[in-house]
């Protein structure tokens, strides 16, 4: 009768074998993995491709470098240096409803009327916040301003008139050449009087700059459009517009103006919205230079608006719009002059701080349109 007998087929499967084999294994599970280095640089698309990545990158790009630019020079010059046609917006313009449409382009709201604290009759509330503030060294009460300064003014603008119209004994000025002729040197007389007698009453005239017949400049980008031919066809650009301001006269400050009142108590008007292209305005395009500029260097102390004048030409003429039953564009297209004005000088004056001060706080700016017609 044979005798049966157990035989380990290999010693690896024994049963201690078996336990310090898995205990080799489970440790070898819970060490952390090894980090090795890239050995080649990451893969970015290229700088000079069409792919929407490598327009991105590009981007990236030219954002980080107008970010690092260490004065405010460089970075005017990074944002204005890339040159393609762009939408001119005239601030005088005789198109029909053209406040609108720069409404739309400038993405300004309108807000008609003035804030009642700067009503000469305000009501109550008004009075008593003015006369709770703090007096300005030099200045007077409002009861001895709104007498003593209205007899003061009224004699200025008296005696600039009668320089112009009795003194000068000017002849009559050629076609389209009036306001040039008579109205220009009488706001000259009258803006540089004004300036200089209430100077005494707001110290912050002292300190500010006028100037006559500056240039204002401005260059911007809103919306987008596809290219509709030639070598970049069917290309995505953003729209490109530029303003060519001349101002009759401004006053710049060293700083900034207070808050005539909070921006939440105003209310928040519709900016009108408008699906059609700038050529329907009508709107062209030029090919010049990109310019944003103030009216002065940037390293100018008085970088800050005040107020600007402008002078309409002789073209805008009240008795011709009412017999063409046009009596409601009269102040559509002052409304148009003033939009326009203010959003190149603000945007401006918000470039030469920075690129950053719209989004931080406000910059206040007033403005005056005039049809003067001096008989």
């Amino acid at each position: 009768m044979a005798a049966s007998s157990w035989v380990s087929l290999h010693p690896h499967f024994s049963k201690n074998a078996f336990v310090h084999t898995f205990g080799r294994v489970s440790r070898g599970l819970h060490a952390k993995p090894s980090v090795t280095e890239a050995v080649y640089p990451p893969i970015t698309p290229s700088p000079t491709a069409k792919s929407k990545s490598a327009k991105k990158r590009r981007e990236e790009a030219y954002h980080n470098e107008v970010r690092s630019a260490a004065t405010v020079q460089e970075k005017l010059r990074l944002l204005t240096k890339l040159q393609r046609r762009k939408y001119v917006l005239y601030p005088q313009t005789f198109a029909l409803n053209a406040d609108k449409w720069y409404q739309h382009f400038t993405k300004t709201a309108y807000l008609p009327g003035l804030p009642d604290a700067l009503y000469l009759g305000g009501d109550a509330k008004a009075s008593e916040g003015t006369s709770k503030a703090s007096p300005v060294a030099g200045q007077h009460t409002s009861a001895v301003i709104d007498s003593d300064v209205s007899n003061e003014l009224r004699s200025l603008v008296c005696n600039a008139l009668l320089q112009e119209k009795y003194y000068m004994e000017k002849r009559k000025p050629f076609l389209h050449r009036e306001q040039e002729h008579l109205v220009a040197p009488f706001l000259v007389n009258l803006v540089s009087g004004v300036t200089t007698a209430l100077a005494k009453y707001n110290p912050v005239l002292n300190m500010s700059n006028l100037d006559f017949g500056p240039q204002v400049n401005f260059y911007w980008m809103r919306g987008e459009t596809t290219v509709p031919r030639g070598h970049r066809r069917n290309r995505v650009d953003p729209i490109r517009f530029q303003i060519d301001d001349k101002p009759h006269s401004q006053l710049r400050l060293p700083k900034q103006l207070p808050e005539f009142m909070p921006l939440e108590e105003t209310g928040f008007a519709d900016v009108p919205v408008i699906n059609l292209a700038p050529d329907l305005l009508p709107m062209f395009k030029r090919q010049y230079d990109n310019n944003i500029f103030i009216g002065s260097k940037v390293a100018d102390p008085c970088c800050y608006g005040h107020t600007q004048f402008h002078l309409v030409g002789d073209r805008l003429r009240r008795d011709k719009l009412i017999k063409s039953n046009l009596a409601d564009q009269i102040e559509v297209g002052l409304r148009a002059n003033a939009i326009a004005s203010l959003f190149a000088w603000t945007g401006a004056q918000a470039m030469y701080q920075g690129g950053c001060i719209l989004n931080c706080r406000n910059i206040l700016l007033s403005r005056t349109v005039t049809i003067h017609q001096v008989t």
